[in-house]
């Protein structure tokens, strides 16, 4: 290449002359424009097939209409084409008060990532391309102004002639162009054309082939893969810039639930967040025996008024729940499954904590079961007092009968546990910690569960942008803009005000048309929360829903797996160990099973010679069973499960890794590690 240019210096001379001639008054236009106008493409999810490009269109005449224009579902589709440009149009007219032409490109979920996946393939292509053709520029220059130092022919001139001499290049240059200007300025710079009255117009840059932007990004495992890909930017600096605004409307604990290796690469849809569990005492009968319900936070309080209510009024259920159900409010179980896979390595999967274990957490106060804030710790749990204390005082209920049984028929309850949203909250909060359901009867509310974000909630919906994209600002301004804009929020969820939908002007609740063509899902399109409430809904349904949002937990597994970090270290569980775990759990459950009152199930579990707060203190003598044989007097490696540090080669081991010591490399590696632990 370097041998082609220089041969074409001497050449070229007497040409440069007639580029710089007709360049002057160009460059002198320059000087005047503006910085900002850009164009970019945002890839969004509809609920109705939609062709985005003439070929899409002459595609889909092709394969869904036979080639037949007359046909009715070729005309439905163009007026579907109509619908969403109208839709586009009123979106873009809000972006370019801001400088930003936003070219929208709509897919169902069905076609979204194969069509995703083609396009990053194909601008990746493109932009290696573009690439090769901006080095082989910025060689020509470098080279003719070596060679000529003399001259100081400006870059714009030396361009242009590049370009004539290079014409294979020429598809590329305003990518070059776009991307050296957002690179030293953080803008492009406006380009204006005089219309027939000689009024001056913004002009915006024509997309690019292939060019991609804003991308939609739909769970853990397509963020992940787009991470990995590096088809995804991280944002954290542009958000300290442009986005500064979204730190005010998207939840906390997306925001930071949604961080890969410490950065942002994604900008999560707020959505409503999960749902409270609150445990209704019956206020008619708790105010008959005259406590107070102020004493009273979790079911562990009730025992004097369960007992009162199992006396005097047998016909009444104390507790419309398990003993399970209960204790899983203060406790969390580990249980580890795994499975072999078809090249015989293990695939691991972690229950949901409810399963009784002899290793587990205590959650103490349902405020702080969050990520960051408690450590799942493997705990030999019967050597605890507060957890003893706990599980007897709840199996205590169960031997006095004062749970739900299979068959009961006593069907009203005195304790009773139901899932609901923030409405429950704010009624018990502005009345004295009263609800009142929607028959009339009055309960003592307690929250005993708060929303907890999970893997669909903050995974599930989220904007990113595309890598190699060249307006990376002007996309986390329009993300910005998404998430703090009514206006331009309700447009792309809805549509055209008075086209697709109207709003009630007394109670803010939203009709849609019924002749409209325009369907989106309202998770998919942005923060829900500054968006009109869906058909049917109260207009207070997102006020509500944020403040549900800003009590949400984050899962302290979230984003937990053996089987990644396993792979990535080429290391394996000590599944065998885990197995033997597995096995003792089930012969201790098998005793507690076995013991016939209150009394016997204490002196199991605190005898302090022989209970199992002492057994399970130190490595115990167990029976298991290993490809057939049982071995009695076996040593189960309880300092091994129980230890968060625990390293095999110091210990000259080679069974496998300490599920604990995995975890809790976990906790520190990404810093969730409670304070003070």
């Amino acid at each position: 290449m370097k041998k082609r240019l220089l041969c074409l210096f001497m050449g070229l001379i007497l040409v440069l002359s007639v580029f710089l001639t007709a360049c002057s008054s160009e460059d002198e236009e320059e000087e005047k424009k503006i910085d900002g106008a850009q164009t970019i493409t945002m890839c969004v999810i509809t609920e109705r097939k939609v062709c985005n490009t003439d070929a899409e269109l002459a595609e889909y005449l092709k394969n869904e209409c036979d080639n037949d224009k007359n046909s009715a579902k070729y005309k439905e589709m163009l007026k579907v084409i109509e619908t969403y440009e109208a839709v586009e149009a009123a979106f873009t007219k809000i972006t370019k008060e801001s400088r930003i032409n936003v070219d929208l490109l709509f897919y169902t979920q069905e076609e979204y990532e194969q069509k995703l996946t083609k396009t990053i393939s194909d601008a990746a292509e493109y932009a290696q391309e573009a690439a090769r053709a901006e080095r082989a520029l910025e060689k020509y220059i470098s080279d003719y102004q070596a060679a000529y130092p003399e001259e100081n022919y400006p870059v714009s001139a030396l361009t242009k002639s590049f370009y004539s001499y290079f014409p294979e290049f020429e598809k590329y240059k305003d990518y070059i162009s776009q991307a050296d200007e957002e690179e030293e300025t953080g803008n492009v710079e406006d380009v204006y054309q005089a219309d027939k009255l000689g009024v001056k117009e913004l002009v915006y840059p024509e997309t690019q082939e292939n060019q991609l932007d804003i991308i939609y990004v739909s769970g853990l495992d397509m963020y992940r893969k787009y991470i990995d890909n590096e088809w995804l930017i991280g944002l954290d600096s542009y958000i300290a810039s442009s986005g500064k605004m979204l730190n005010d409307y998207i939840s906390g604990s997306l925001i930071k639930g949604v961080q890969y290796n410490g950065s942002t690469y994604a900008i999560p849809n707020n959505v409503q967040i999960g749902e409270y569990k609150y445990m209704l005492v019956d206020k008619d009968l708790f105010d008959e025996w005259l406590y107070n319900n102020e004493q009273v936070k979790t079911v562990l309080d009730l025992g004097n008024f369960l007992e009162d209510i199992s006396n005097s009024n047998p016909e009444i259920l104390p507790i419309d729940a398990t003993f399970e159900e209960c204790i899983g409010q203060f406790v969390w179980y580990w249980n580890i499954d795994w499975t072999e896979d078809e090249f015989g390595d293990n695939v691991y999967s972690i229950g949901n904590g409810n399963q009784f274990s002899l290793l587990g957490s205590l959650y103490g106060d349902a405020a702080t079961a969050s990520r960051g804030q408690i450590s799942l710790g493997f705990n030999s749990l019967f050597t605890s007092p507060e957890y003893r204390d706990i599980y007897l005082k709840l199996k205590a209920y169960e031997y006095n009968g004062y749970y739900a049984t299979e068959g009961d028929t006593r069907t009203n309850a005195a304790v009773s546990f139901v899932d609901g949203d923030y409405t429950i909250k704010a009624s018990m909060e502005d009345n004295d910690g009263v609800y009142t359901d929607k028959n009339g009867k009055e309960y003592y509310a307690y929250v005993v569960k708060y929303p907890e974000v999970d893997e669909e909630s903050l995974y599930g919906n989220m904007f990113g942008v595309f890598a190699n994209s060249t307006n990376v600002s002007a996309c986390v301004k329009v993300l910005t803009m998404l998430n703090t804009d009514s206006k331009l929020r309700n447009i792309l969820q809805y549509g055209v005000e008075g086209v697709d939908y109207t709003i009630n002007e007394d109670t803010g609740v939203l009709t849609r048309s019924a002749d409209t063509l325009y369907k989106m899902d309202i998770r998919k399109t942005g923060n829900c929360f500054i968006a009109h409430p869906e058909e049917g809904l109260p207009a207070d349904y997102w006020e509500n829903s944020k403040n549900q949002n800003n009590d949400a937990l984050i899962n302290p597994l979230l984003g937990f797996d053996f089987n990644s970090i396993f792979e990535e270290y080429d290391t394996d569980l000590d599944y065998k160990l885990w197995s033997y775990m597995m096995q003792y759990t089930a012969q201790i459950s098998a005793e507690i099973e076995a013991c016939e009152d209150i009394d016997e199930l204490t002196k199991l579990v605190s005898d302090e010679k022989s209970g199992l707060c002492v057994t399970l203190a130190s490595d115990p003598l167990i029976s298991v069973e290993y490809e057939g044989q049982i071995y009695d007097n076996f040593p189960l490696k309880l300092s091994k499960l129980t230890n968060k540090t625990y390293n095999p080669a110091d210990e000259e081991d080679n069974a496998g890794e300490s599920p604990y010591a995995v975890y809790y490399t976990w906790m520190q590696t990404y810093g969730y590690i409670p304070a003070g632990e």
